[in-house]
């Protein structure tokens, strides 16, 4: 390949592609990921190769099915994510904020095939491995819109997750463990903390408990006097709202739990939004106009916005129960993702409170070739008897650059079903 096109990183600039040298090669000209374009001494850059993984070949197996689909599996994903430190340092600077107390809001995007599912995946195993608490949820119109705030409610606890002494610990271990932290004035949480403080069994009855404050089913079920399993003292903790005007109450809930996370020695929490332009496809005005009331209102929790410490009337509120959107000092690092979305009405103010949008751009050809390469071995480990040439190979990953327009999914889909190709029908064979 000679020097130009070789991938670099340098410990200030990050990774970058040679795209010229001078003087026998003792300066280069580096394009970064950020957009920087500089001559540098080439003692300054390392090498960036292949990664090298030790796999076995049941792992490896596992790895080709995921690749099939076009994903990598959560726990493989620090092995195979490539050209996104510019990205990553951006994200972590959010990680440090969070630590000292402070709350931001990212906005990934991307067009589909870029990555910003991989890259989102490995933010969140980031925040785990760091110790946040951190949840994940990724929007649908059928399953999880935005104009249904209990129901992203519900998917967010349902995948909350934090690492603690080397376990994995969820939603209720988190509640049990900030219950005895004092809190006299939340809505929500003062009078679910004094039931939990005083929970000491688990029996059919708190299971009721638990799935109503997880939102899985009523508060009516739980308090049924007709009910063999009736949840006793349920009446002072107040419902969990199906309407799609209750954003104001699950942000409150949300924050809230965010302040006691951080109360209890925790570090605050980390939220992830996947599928932000389904708002794009909610063709009906009320819906979707609540729908951006509720985004806007998670945005304006998390950059700790003190108008929402009461209750705003520009804002929407729910009329059974009005709380404000944001209680107290929050602490929450809100990720958004979506592919880029021009002129969809209101979604325009509100994409223009996040200050901190990363683009994430398509991946050079040095970059493919990377990823191709480190393919190739875990194909080779799983099947230990295949092998293609030298010239086949690099035909496979010219078609899989021309076929995929340089989208990530694509392409991987594309190099694995090559290989299958060739190990179950070799032309010739």
């Amino acid at each position: 390949m000679g020097e130009r096109d070789r991938l670099v990183a340098h410990p200030v600039f990050g990774e970058g592609v040679v795209e010229a040298a001078r003087w026998d090669g003792a300066e280069l000209k580096v394009k970064f990921r950020s957009g920087l374009e500089l001559w540098l001494p080439a003692k300054w850059f390392r090498p960036i190769t292949a990664k090298h993984i030790q796999l076995d070949q049941i792992s490896s197996k596992r790895l080709l099915e995921a690749f099939r689909l076009g994903i990598v599996p959560h726990q493989d994903i620090e092995y195979f994510t490539f050209g996104r430190s510019y990205e990553l340092s951006e994200l972590e600077k959010g990680l440090k904020d969070l630590k000292a107390g402070e709350g931001s809001v990212y906005l990934v995007e991307g067009s589909y095939g870029s990555g910003k599912t991989h890259l989102l995946e490995y933010m969140h195993h980031m925040c785990l491995k760091y110790g946040f608490i951190t949840t994940y949820c990724e929007l649908s119109i059928p399953e999880t819109p935005l104009y249904r705030p209990k129901r992203v409610y519900r998917e967010l606890v349902h995948n909350l997750r934090y690492i603690k002494d080397g376990c994995e610990y969820r939603f209720r271990d988190l509640l049990r463990e900030i219950a005895q932290t004092q809190i006299g004035d939340h809505c929500f949480f003062t009078p679910v903390l004094n039931y939990l403080r005083d929970l000491e069994d688990d029996t059919l009855r708190n299971e009721v408990f638990w799935q109503w404050i997880e939102g899985e089913s009523t508060k009516e079920y739980a308090i049924d006097p007709l009910s063999p399993f009736r949840v006793r003292g349920g009446q002072k903790i107040p419902a969990l709202y199906d309407y799609s005007t209750a954003a104001d109450y699950y942000t409150y809930i949300l924050s809230g739990l965010s302040h006691l996370t951080d109360k209890a020695g925790l570090g605050g929490l980390v939220i992830i939004l996947d599928e932000v332009e389904t708002l794009a496809h909610i063709w009906n005005y009320v819906e979707h106009s609540r729908g951006l009331n509720f985004l806007e209102g998670l945005i304006q929790s998390a950059l700790d916005n003190d108008d929402l410490k009461s209750i705003d009337r520009k804002m929407l509120h729910n009329r059974v129960r009005p709380t404000p959107y944001l209680y107290r000092e929050p602490h929450i690092l809100l990720i958004l993702s979506s592919t880029p979305i021009h002129g969809l009405r209101g979604f325009s103010a509100v994409r223009d409170l996040v200050e901190r949008r990363i683009l994430l751009r398509k991946f050079s050809k040095p970059e493919l070739e990377l990823i191709f390469n480190n393919l190739y071995d875990v194909y080779i480990c799983a099947y230990p008897d295949f092998s293609v040439i030298v010239p086949q190979r690099e035909n496979v990953c010219n078609a899989a650059l021309k076929r995929s327009y340089g989208e990530l999914r694509e392409f991987i889909k594309f190099s694995v079903e090559a290989f299958d190709w060739f190990r179950f029908g070799r032309p010739g064979g």
